[in-house]
């Protein structure tokens, strides 16, 4: 029995001349039928076009195809499941994903849910999306090998098989009034040929090949690098070729068994036929008198199929390489992975494209990004802790290597972290080498760092060296060079070798010497500004002047060996405590010198300070 309903009103519907169409995968499904308007008949006035029909097992239809002719109706509704045509996927939602990825995106907002019975692993499906639902669900059917049906209540199962096996038979003069058979070999092939890895190659022949008038017939190449022996190939490449011609056979039933997808056999023992096949569509009347069952092999996959679903004939577990590829709106990403080894990757968005290569065994990585403004290169160990990195923008070029290196003894962990860098502009390049080191401790944290730097532009350069201690103190060195002067900044200055100097040599600081100075010509003190000056000796000795005019000498004894001695002219004066001395006479000996006494009158002879005589005066 059928009930329709229209706006809010359900009635059952008293129909004749009933069909139902169903074939597998939900190529079609729909009824068609007449009503005639009776008193008993209460749900013939709500028939109309758009209005839902529904029958004994709570399949829902539409009415799409509505013709009154006086008091009949005939109507054909279609499955409601065929509206999802007008759902449109605008998003992409492309790449590697799992079945129930694919199809929780897919349904999402059109009221329909789904069942995965079987249906595993994970598929590349480059741009899915931009296409309606049924157009998806056909593809993503070919991409996972997989078959659907559609049940009551607004949800479609997926398996991978689709049917029971109850060993079903249609037979001739028993359930079979008669039987239509068409064989097409249009597109048969035979025999196909697969490349693998590390220049495998394996031909499979199909059984097929060895029927005199069929023979050889080969397929296009298959291709898969990922496969490693002739046996995995094989495996392969066996499903590929078909175990029968393409057969469809139409049977006039007298009773309807099994639902499409089911096995059956069909037996014919006049046209020699004993086989099993599977249910293709339906076509059921209520009588069952005319109704149809199509049985066949058409369902095989093609060579197109096993391209898009990549591997789907092998095992997981024996995978040696696999890839990954997602497509969205806002982006795509690409993974080409060998197992336990390393994974290279390309993401790309409207804004940034990222590359990377990540080697598991060794710990290393390589990566590229790059941006509208920026475009950077990185290379890494992660167990050495080694790192460089080149940073391009369209002003200036940068290049960092870096390094970390951990050592402990006796309960001191030192961490030192090393950066050498060089940064290039238009009008600069600057390079910079930099050291951290860091101390733990059971008496705590101590850090200490030292950093060296140049940096040249057109008209100058700068080198500078800084130092800082665990105690916080910096000392820094710095050299200036420009065109005209070369000034040099650091608490010692050392100079070895032979310093050849042409020009004035000036400051304001000291000169600590430990041997000699050779002057050419002059020495002068005071040049500069006036005040005391003197030459000293071992701290005690000196020779000054006060007054820019006189000399002092400064001594314990001061001696003239050998030599003479002028001091000034005939009328200068010679001072010695206070008290003009005459007239000099030049003594022979050496050490000998003379005293008076007043009180005594007596003249003194002393000889290297001791009286040796005396002369009294009168």
């Amino acid at each position: 029995m059928l009930f329709v309903t229209n706006s809010n009103q359900t009635e059952a519907i008293l129909e004749s001349n009933y069909e139902k169409h169903e074939e597998q995968n939900g190529a079609a499904m729909q009824i068609s039928f007449s009503s005639f308007s009776f008193p008993q008949n209460v749900g013939h006035g709500l028939l109309d076009y758009e209005v839902f029909v529904e029958d004994e097992d709570g399949h829902e239809y539409k009415v799409k195809q509505y013709q009154q002719n006086g008091p009949e109706k005939r109507i054909t509704a279609t499955h409601i499941y065929y509206e999802l045509g007008g759902h449109y996927l605008y998003d992409i939602y492309g790449g590697t994903r799992t079945f129930n990825d694919f199809a929780l995106g897919l349904f999402l907002g059109t009221g329909w849910t789904f069942q995965n019975i079987d249906v595993t692993g994970s598929q590349i499906i480059a741009d899915f999306g931009g296409n309606n639902v049924l157009q998806l669900i056909k593809l993503l059917c070919s991409a996972f090998d997989c078959e659907y049906q559609i049940l009551p209540g607004k949800i479609i199962r997926f398996a991978k098989i689709i049917g029971k096996d109850n060993d079903l038979q249609y037979r001739y003069k028993h359930n079979i009034n008669d039987l239509t058979q068409s064989i097409d070999t249009t597109s048969l092939k035979t025999q196909i040929r697969g490349y693998g890895a590390d220049g495998l190659v394996v031909t499979y022949t199909s059984p097929l090949a060895s029927h005199p008038r069929i023979g050889v017939r080969v397929a296009e190449p298959f291709y898969d690098d990922s496969i490693t022996t002739q046996a995995e190939m094989t495996k392969v490449l066996q499903p590929q070729l078909p175990d029968a011609p393409e057969t469809v056979v139409e049977v006039s039933v007298t009773q309807v068994d099994g639902d499409v997808g089911d096995y059956v056999w069909i037996i014919h023992e006049e046209l020699d036929l004993l086989y099993q096949t599977r249910i293709l569509a339906k076509k059921t009347k209520r009588n069952y008198v005319d109704s149809m069952v199509t049985v066949g092999n058409t369902m095989r996959k093609d060579l197109t199929d096993i391209l898009i679903s990549q591997k789907a004939a092998i095992e997981e577990n024996k995978k040696v390489t696999r890839s990954r590829f997602e497509q969205t709106n806002d982006r795509i990403t690409m993974e080409v992975e060998t197992l336990g080894e390393s994974i290279a990757a390309v993401n790309v968005k409207a804004d940034n494209i990222n590359l990377s290569v990540n080697n598991r065994i060794t710990s290393e990585m390589a990566a590229i990004n790059i941006r509208a403004d920026k475009i950077e290169l990185s290379v890494e160990n992660i167990d050495e802790e080694l790192s460089s990195r080149i940073t391009q923008t369209a002003s200036q070029i940068r290049l960092e290597v870096s390094s970390e290196v951990t050592t402990i003894k006796n309960n001191l962990k030192t961490t030192n972290n090393n950066v050498a860098s060089l940064q290039i502009q238009a009008d600069q390049i600057s390079s910079t080498v930099s050291s951290q080191s860091t101390q733990i401790s059971s008496l705590g944290t101590r850090v200490s760092s030292a950093e060296s730097s140049i940096t040249q532009q057109a008209n100058q350069i700068a080198l500078k060296v800084s130092q800082t201690d665990f105690n916080g103190s910096t000392i820094m060195s710095k050299i200036n060079l420009d065109s005209s002067s070369v000034t040099i900044d650091a608490r010692k200055i050392n100079l070895n070798g032979a310093v050849m100097v042409n020009g004035t040599i000036s400051g304001s600081t000291s000169m600590d010497i430990t041997n000699d100075i050779f002057v050419g010509n002059n020495i002068y003190l005071g040049y500069r500004n006036s005040g005391n000056k003197s030459i000293r000796f071992n701290s005690s000795a000196n020779i000054y002047s006060s007054n820019n005019t006189d000399i002092t000498v400064s001594a314990q004894y001061f001696s003239v060996p050998d030599g003479d001695i002028i001091l000034g002219n005939y009328s200068s004066n010679i001072y010695l405590n206070g008290n003009i001395v005459g007239d000099i006479a030049k003594g022979h000996t050496p050490g000998i010198g003379i005293a008076f006494s007043s009180a005594s009158k007596r003249l003194y002879v002393r000889l290297n300070g001791y009286d040796v005589g005396y002369v009294t005066l009168n």
